[in-house]
């Protein structure tokens, strides 16, 4: 099984997202229609249920822990920001 890298770069994030382009179809369709996704309500959702369980979330955690949820919630907004700032 493959490691999981702790940061990957814009370069090389580009270089797997048209990987996976050229890769078989998934399930009868093209791939490029398979990897079509509308960023800016995916982002939405994971925020939201991002916020309706930081409660439950931060039960039993450090305080690192729970920062590093806060962290997370501010680049989904960020990501948003930017998204809506790229017309995309």
């Amino acid at each position: 099984m493959q490691e999981v890298p702790s940061a990957v770069s814009f370069k090389e994030l580009v270089t797997h997202l048209n990987a996976a382009a050229n890769a078989a179809p998934l399930e009868g369709r093209p791939a490029v229609e398979a990897l079509s996704v509308d960023w800016a309500d995916r982002v939405r959702s994971l925020l939201k249920e991002v916020e309706q369980s930081a409660s439950t979330a931060a039960e039993g955690k450090t305080v690192d822990q729970v920062m590093a949820l806060g962290s997370f919630r501010t680049h989904l907004m960020i990501s948003l920001q930017a998204l809506k700032a790229a017309d995309l």
